[in-house]
C-alpha cells in the first residue's frame, strides 16, 4: 500500500539506491526469495484469503491537517483514494481501465498520458502486492542491488520494474523481512520516498500503521497515521468505480450558454481582467495548465488569507512554498466561478511588474477551462466561453485528442517529422521547447543562429539553447523553421523524460484554439498570422528584475552584441532608449530588445556607482 504525495505542479531511470557496500551488489541473491520471505513475515497464506484492504488515516502536510481514506483491490490493483487536507478535498484512483483524479470541487478528469499510464501501472502493482507473485504470474523485472546499512539496520534493496510501469527500489529489513521503504524517481527528476513504519498485527497480517512520504525536502513531507484498517475477503466493486462528475460552481450571467471576454497580449501571455470577491478587476494571466494563483501582494490587497505550506514544482530546478486560501467568487466579464481555492505564491518580478501599470495579480487556468469550453482567438484578442453541455463546434478546423496527466493538456505533434507528446502551454511566452531527453533520443538539433537563454517561471528558471528547427506539425498544419529551444534542466517540468516538449505562445498564436477539457479534445484552426514568419534580433543578454527600477544582467553571451557593448554580469540597467525601467513592463522591454536585426538599442547602466552607456546592435 502506498499513499500519494499531495504536492502540486504548476504548468521525471532510476539511480535511487547508492549502495553502502558496492561489493554487495555482486552477490547473487534471488529477489523473489526475499519477497517470499517478506510475504511470510507479514501474513503468509493469510494474504491469499483477502480480496480488499480499506484504510482511514489522519494526515498532515506542510502544517495542514486532514483525513484520508484508501481502498486497494489485492487481486487486480484497482485503488481509490479520497482526502481532505486543511479544508481542501480531492482524490484519485484506478478503476481497472482508467486512472483519474478528482479536484477539490468534485470534478473528475481521466489521466491518460504516458506519465499517468506508467505511474498507474506501478501504483497498481504495489497496491496488489505484485511482488508476492513470481514474474511469470505478475510480470515485472526484479533485480537485487545489494545491501544498505542505516541506523543499525541492514536492508536488502531490490529494483522492480512492473510491466508498463516505472522502476522503483524496495528496501526490505533483512532481520524482520518487512518492507521499510519504496523509492521512485518522478518524471520531473525528483526522488519520492515512502517509508512504512510502526507495524502492528491485524486480522492475521502485520501491517504498517504509519507512512511518511517525502521528496527530500522535509518541510513538505506527508505523514499518515492509520486509525482504521479493514480486511474484506470479497472485493466490493463499487469501492473502485470512478466517481460521477458535474460542474456546479460556475455560470454565465443571465443563464446564458456563452460569453465573450476580451484579452490583452502581454509579452507573449494572455492577460485578462479578473474581479475577486467583487473587488476592482485586476490583471491575471490565463495559463492553460495553471492553477488559480494569487501573488502575496494581491492577496494582501484583497484581504485573502492563506494557510499551510505546500510545495510547487515549476520550470526550474527548485521548489517553492505556497499557501492555500479560498475566495467566495471570481469573475471575468459575464463568467463567474464560485467558492474557489487559490494558491498564494510569488511570481517572478520580471513577469508581474508592469512599470507604471497595475502589476499582475496572479494566474487562472485549469479550473476555468475545465468548467467551460474555451476558444482563444489571438487575431481578435478574444476569449469565448461556452458551457460544456451546450458546446457544438461549428468552425472549419480539425479536432485533435487531448491527453491529461493531471491538469495540463497534452497533444501529439511532430518536430522535424518525429512525433511526440507536447504540453500546450498558454503561459509559456516562448515558441517551442523540446526537452533534452527527447531531442537526444531522436537526434533533434537546432539550426540557424544558436545562443543560450533562460526560461524564468514558477519555482525557478530553466537553462535553454535557442535557435530554430526544421518544422513543427500539429495535426495537418505544418510550421516551417519555427523558433525553438532545447531544454537542459535536470529537475522540473522541463526535465521530463517522457514528454517531448512544451508548445508556447509563439506557436499557439498561429492558431485559433478551442479547448474542450471535459471531452479531452481541441479544435485547431489557422489564424491570420499562420504564414507570417517573424524573425527577432538577438542581443546575447539575459536579465532579471529584482527591483522596480532596475534590470540586473544575469548573462552575457560571448561574441554577442551585449559582449561587444562591454556589458558585464551584475550590471544594473536603469533605462532602455531613454525610457526608465520603472516605466516599462515586460512587453515594453521585449518589444525593444527583440526588434529585427540591425536595430540599435541604447542601454543606461550602473556598474557599482559608475554610470555608463551601452549600445546593442541586434543580430540575426
Amino acid at each position: 500500500m502506498r499513499f500519494k504525495h499531495l504536492h502540486f505542479a504548476i504548468a521525471p531511470i532510476l539511480g535511487l539506491a547508492v549502495l553502502a557496500n558496492s561489493s554487495a551488489a555482486s552477490l547473487v541473491k534471488d529477489p523473489q526469495a526475499i519477497f517470499d520471505a517478506m510475504k511470510e513475515a507479514s501474513g503468509g497464506s493469510r494474504w491469499d484469503a483477502i480480496g480488499e484492504l480499506d484504510f482511514t488515516a489522519d494526515i498532515s502536510e506542510g502544517g495542514l491537517m486532514g483525513h484520508r481514506s484508501f481502498s486497494e483491490d489485492l487481486h487486480t490493483g484497482r485503488n481509490r483514494e479520497l482526502y481532505d487536507l486543511g479544508g481542501t478535498s480531492g482524490g484519485d484512483g484506478y478503476d481497472g481501465h482508467d486512472s483519474w483524479f478528482m479536484d477539490e470541487k468534485g470534478i473528475v478528469s481521466v489521466r491518460e498520458s504516458v506519465q499517468a499510464r506508467r505511474e498507474t501501472a506501478t501504483d497498481s502493482y504495489i497496491a496488489r502486492n505484485g511482488w508476492f507473485r513470481p514474474s511469470t504470474a505478475d510480470p515485472a523485472i526484479k533485480r537485487y542491488l545489494g545491501e544498505q546499512h542505516e541506523a543499525g539496520h541492514t536492508y536488502a534493496v531490490m529494483r522492480v520494474t512492473p510491466r508498463g510501469g516505472n522502476a522503483f527500489d524496495a528496501w526490505i529489513d533483512v532481520d524482520s523481512h518487512l518492507l521499510n521503504r519504496v523509492m521512485e524517481q518522478t518524471d520531473t527528476g525528483q526522488t519520492e520516498t515512502t517509508w512504512y513504519l510502526n507495524y502492528k498485527p491485524l486480522a492475521g497480517l502485520l501491517l504498517p500503521f504509519t507512512q511518511r512520504t517525502s521528496d527530500g525536502n522535509n518541510q513538505y513531507d506527508t505523514s499518515a497515521c492509520f486509525t482504521k484498517i479493514v480486511t474484506l475477503a470479497k472485493v466490493d466493486d463499487k469501492h473502485f468505480d470512478m466517481p460521477a462528475s458535474s460542474v456546479h460552481d460556475a455560470h454565465i450571467d443571465g443563464d446564458a450558454t456563452a460569453a465573450k471576454v476580451p484579452f490583452e497580449s502581454y509579452g507573449g501571455e494572455i492577460l485578462v481582467d479578473v474581479s475577486i470577491n467583487g473587488a476592482k478587476p485586476m490583471p491575471f494571466l490565463l495559463d492553460s495548465g495553471g492553477l488559480n494563483l494569487l501573488t502575496p501582494d494581491a492577496a494582501q490587497k484583497l484581504g485573502v488569507l492563506g494557510e499551510g505550506r505546500q510545495a510547487v514544482q515549476g520550470v526550474g530546478d527548485t521548489e517553492q512554498s505556497m499557501k492555500s486560501a479560498r475566495v467566495k467568487s471570481y469573475r471575468l466579464g459575464a463568467v463567474v466561478l464560485e467558492d474557489q481555492r487559490f494558491l498564494i505564491l510569488d511570481l517572478p518580478k520580471i513577469l508581474t511588474d508592469r512599470g507604471e501599470r497595475t502589476p499582475i495579480a496572479g494566474i487562472i487556468g485549469y479550473e476555468l477551462l475545465r468548467r467551460f469550453v474555451t476558444r482563444i482567438d489571438y487575431d481578435e484578442k478574444e476569449l469565448t466561453f461556452v458551457s460544456n453541455e451546450a458546446f457544438q463546434y461549428t468552425g472549419n478546423g480539425v479536432r485533435l485528442p487531448l491527453q491529461f496527466d493531471d491538469r495540463t493538456p497534452l497533444v501529439v505533434a511532430s518536430v522535424d517529422k518525429v512525433p511526440g507528446t507536447f504540453a500546450l502551454d498558454t503561459g509559456d511566452m516562448g515558441d517551442l521547447t523540446v526537452f533534452k531527453p527527447f531531442a537526444k533520443t531522436h537526434d533533434i538539433s537546432l539550426r540557424g543562429t544558436i545562443f543560450n537563454g533562460r526560461a524564468k517561471g514558477v519555482a525557478g528558471e530553466a537553462a535553454l539553447t535557442v535557435g530554430q528547427l526544421g518544422s513543427l506539425s500539429l495535426g495537418p498544419y505544418t510550421l516551417n523553421s519555427p523558433g525553438a529551444s532545447l531544454g537542459a534542466s535536470k529537475i522540473g517540468e522541463f526535465a521530463s523524460k517522457v514528454l517531448a516538449g512544451n508548445i508556447g505562445h509563439g506557436v499557439l498564436s498561429k492558431f485559433v484554439l478551442t479547448f474542450d477539457y471535459a471531452h479531452r479534445q481541441i479544435y485547431v484552426e489557422k489564424s491570420k498570422t499562420f504564414n507570417a514568419i517573424e524573425r527577432h534580433g538577438h542581443s546575447g543578454i539575459n536579465f532579471d528584475r529584482q527591483r522596480h527600477d532596475r534590470l540586473i544582467v544575469t548573462r552575457v553571451e560571448p561574441k554577442s552584441p551585449a559582449a561587444a557593448s562591454g556589458l558585464h554580469v551584475g550590471d544594473q540597467i536603469t533605462a532602455i532608449n531613454g525610457i526608465p525601467i520603472s516605466h516599462m513592463g515586460l512587453d515594453d522591454i521585449k518589444e525593444v530588445t527583440t526588434q529585427p536585426a540591425g536595430a540599435h538599442v541604447q542601454l543606461s547602466a550602473l556598474r557599482g556607482k559608475s554610470a555608463r552607456q551601452a549600445t546593442l546592435i541586434l543580430i540575426d
